[in-house]
């Protein structure tokens, strides 16, 4: 009787996502149980949730412009999974919804029109493709304050502008893939901050139910023409233009508080055909971690019988920067339109663009018979000087003044920046430190003398070499540490290289420990030793790394050593490890693997666009016996599968599971041990890679199971609450787990966050992400108290996320 009494009082979760009928999700779409009378709207990626108890319940949902469904769910004894398809309801009387609001503005009616007619639209296109020219400009507002006028490019005006041009092929299909070919690329200046020099940078079609824009945004926009965005918006006319047949409304588009993932901006719709002419919309800054504005202006046009394309796209966008703005414009236009496409099977695979060496070796007479959008005066003006330049940079005299100017020796360079010494000719450059970094007060053992220097030399293949070698001395125990090494990529496109090491040093036996750990004097050994590895992939997803190393250890117990960084750091004072010198041979290898890995093919090189499957890994350490007179042997295994998902507007999610073990440990050293770091005391560190609260650092040697799930919300919850947009605040949360049969623990952590973007004061182009965040615990061993910590994050441009 009492098990049947608790199973009718337990709830179990009824959960899914509401999608239409091209498998897109639908936001604010009703869901409601009938029994209950208990509704809820989904959220922005189509999703609902409630939780009921054992029984049978109707499940109704609708929406404005799909046929209301009914579904009945039985729960019995566990959650259900329940995805539901809308169809669109074409007899639906709009007019009659219409009718019910209070106002004589027919802005909602007229877009309610418009997207009531898209699906005949999209219907109409198909699979595509078209032609497209590209042509940004970039000019920085700081140049123009400065007084050199004996400078030819400030005589000219071009200082700070750059312009690139790129005429491509693209080819699309109904499920969003794409293919491009760069037929013709050309670059004038530094384009390193223009936007959208291909297509792989977004789809901004206003006809779809999302704006999707990765490098600008990691969220995508919900459009103002579907049905989420008739809830997520409010629309209000600004204009009527009688002067044309049929008459032209211009609406402005508000976003309302419900939704996050919205724009603002204008959309000009012609009357009775419903047809949108053009369309202006501004991305919210909050959302941008690059740029500080952009605003996006489109032109449509018919192509074929019903299908409506953009014809002329605009990109504005600026960067604030220490000395003004950074204004880049981007104008696409769009030719040559073939709908309803039908592709070979295969067509759309893992590479999405591809530029030949050719394309970037175009003459004038092909860019004058693919140059749709003409250049203005200035442009061309500059076109010629940049090209006049380009001859004459590439002239003996010029690479050698160039040489003259890197090579003076300054006292600024020595000082703070560091010596270069180039050599054009044969394609090599000398780096020196500056003499500032030459004396290191803080080091093991007392302060020391450093000397360091690094040759770099890249091929006209983009095969590369690099040579990095340093010295030290150490004035308490007259003691000299330093390392030489050796790297070459020798396959640019399969990212092919090896590397030569070997050196002198000091090192830690539990590397990557917290702050307070890593200081002590128990955590140094010395380590001699010569490295070898190796990388290559094998195929595209599939990479293998290779590491040999040899090394004599020993103890640096017999070491004098002061007593000033115990007092500054306040850590306690731990003598270091004993242990008897000895060899150590050690053979790694790894091997990732990630399915259906997007890629951009270069002339020379591949550019990695991720993949929507995880990378799954393994990983085997060998302590080598007897090889070298190696006195260890173990073998050490490692699985684990990692991923970083995109939910759309509710943010992404990343997240890593790994386990591992030591499958022989029968000459296992300290050194080698598999540790679990402590959390630090105060500062957030990567949560994809180590625990917050962990209450202290300990080694592992049976098998462990590791979790660790970050979810970043950018702004979906916290910027529903009145005025905080304005704030451009996100909220990130996540937790791991961590299972050892070292103490017997069950370890679960969880925390939550608030983040802010902010300028990198000393450079304006960089980002770093500020955090406080709230950390809790639960574990069968020990208990850890609530804890507040802080974090700060950089932005990486050339990887698009953060570090």
């Amino acid at each position: 009787m009492l098990p049947t009494l608790i199973s009718y009082g337990q709830l179990y979760k009824l959960s899914g996502t509401i999608l239409d009928n091209r498998k897109e999700p639908l936001p604010l779409a009703s869901v409601e149980i009938k029994e209950l009378r208990k509704g809820a709207v989904t959220k922005d990626d189509g999703s609902y949730q409630f939780f009921l108890e054992r029984g049978q319940y109707d499940l109704v949902v609708s929406m404005i412009g799909y046929k209301t469904r009914v579904v009945t769910i039985f729960i019995n004894n566990k959650d259900i999974t329940e995805n539901l398809e809308l169809e669109t309801d074409e007899g639906s009387n709009l007019s009659e919804v219409i009718l019910k609001v209070k106002t004589r503005d027919r802005a909602e009616e007229i877009i309610r029109n418009v997207v009531k007619n898209k699906e005949a639209i999209l219907d109409a296109i198909g699979s595509y493709s078209c032609y497209a020219y590209i042509k940004a400009t970039q000019l920085d507002s700081g140049f123009t304050k400065k007084k050199n006028e004996n400078d030819t490019a400030v005589k000219t005006g071009f200082d700070g502008m750059s312009l690139s041009e790129v005429s491509l092929r693209l080819d699309r299909n109904a499920n969003g893939q794409i293919k491009e070919e760069r037929l013709g690329v050309i670059k004038r200046g530094n384009s390193a901050s223009l936007f959208y020099l291909s297509a792989t940078e977004g789809d901004f079609y206003i006809y779809n139910n999302l704006i999707n824009t990765p490098p600008v945004s990691k969220i995508p926009f919900v459009s103002p023409l579907s049905y989420s965005g008739l809830v997520a918006y409010r629309f209000k006319t600004l204009k009527i233009d009688r002067t044309v047949k049929p008459k032209v409304y211009t609406i402005a588009i508000r976003p309302r508080q419900l939704s996050n993932a919205t724009i603002e901006g204008e959309i000009r719709v012609q009357d009775s055909t419903w047809a949108v002419l053009s369309v202006e919309f501004r991305i919210p800054p909050a959302h941008m971690p690059e740029y500080d504005f952009m605003e996006v202006k489109q032109e449509y046009g018919q192509v074929g019988d019903s299908g409506r394309m953009i014809t002329r796209q605009q990109f504005n966008y600026y960067i604030k920067t220490k000395k003004g703005r950074l204004y880049g414009e981007t104008v696409v236009a769009y030719s040559g339109y073939e709908l309803n496409k039908n592709f070979k099977r295969g067509h759309f695979g893992t590479e999405v663009s591809s530029t030949s060496q050719e394309a970037y070796e175009q003459d004038s007479t092909f860019w004058k018979s693919v140059r749709t959008e003409p250049l203005s005066r200035r442009q061309e003006l500059y076109a010629r000087y940049q090209d006049s330049v380009y001859r004459y940079m590439r002239s003996e005299a010029y690479l050698d003044s160039i040489d003259r100017v890197l090579n003076k020796i300054t006292w600024k360079k020595m000082l703070i920046f560091g010596q270069v010494f180039n050599d054009h000719k044969k394609e090599r450059m000398w780096i020196l430190p500056p003499i500032t970094s030459i004396i290191q007060p803080v080091s093991f053992g007392g302060a020391r003398l450093k000397l360091a220097g690094a040759y770099r030399k890249t091929f006209p293949s983009r095969k590369k070499l690099a040579v990095e070698a340093d010295i030290s001395y150490g004035f308490r125990n007259h003691d000299v540490n330093g390392a030489i090494s050796v790297k070459r990529l020798y396959n640019p496109f399969n990212q092919g290289q090896f590397g030569i090491s070997a050196g002198r040093n000091f090192e830690f036996i539990y590397p990557g420990d917290a702050w307070v750990n890593v200081l002590k004097r128990s955590n140094i050994y010395l380590n001699n030793s010569v490295e070898i590895n190796h990388g290559l992939d094998i195929f595209n997803g599939l990479r293998l790394l290779n590491k040999f190393e040899v090394a004599f250890r020993r103890s640096v117990s017999d070491y004098k050593v002061g007593n000033n960084a115990d007092s500054i750091f306040g850590i306690s004072n731990d003598p270091p490890v004993e242990f008897d010198p000895y060899n150590a041979t050690y053979n790694e290898i790894k091997l990732y693997f990630t399915p259906k890995l997007r890629y951009i093919r270069e002339p020379k090189e591949k550019i990695y666009l991720g993949s929507k499957w995880p990378t799954f890994y393994v990983a085997w350490k060998k302590g080598v016996p007897q090889l070298f007179k190696s006195k260890i042997d173990f073998d050490y295994l490692e699985f684990g599968v990692e991923q970083h998902i995109n939910l759309g507007v509710a943010g992404q999610t990343a997240y890593i599971v790994k386990t591992g073990d030591f499958t022989n440990t029968k000459n296992l050293r300290i050194i080698d041990f598999k540790f679990m770091r402590q959390g630090d005391p105060l500062f957030f560190q990567n949560p994809n890679k180590s625990f917050q609260a962990l209450d202290s650092t300990f080694p592992v040697f049976d098998r462990f199971w590791q979790g660790n799930l970050v979810h970043e919300f950018n702004g979906f919850l916290i910027n529903r609450i009145p005025f905080f947009k304005k704030l451009k605040l996100q909220e990130v949360a996540g937790g791991g787990f961590l299972i050892t049969k070292e103490r017997s623990l069950r370890y679960l952590e969880f925390f939550t966050g608030i983040e802010r973007v902010f300028k990198w004061p000393f450079n304006p182009l960089a980002r770093v992400k500020l955090g406080i965040y709230v950390v809790g615990s639960v574990a069968n061993k020990f208990n850890n108290p609530v804890q507040f910590k802080i974090g700060l994050t950089t932005w990486d441009r050339f990887r698009n996320a953060w570090r």
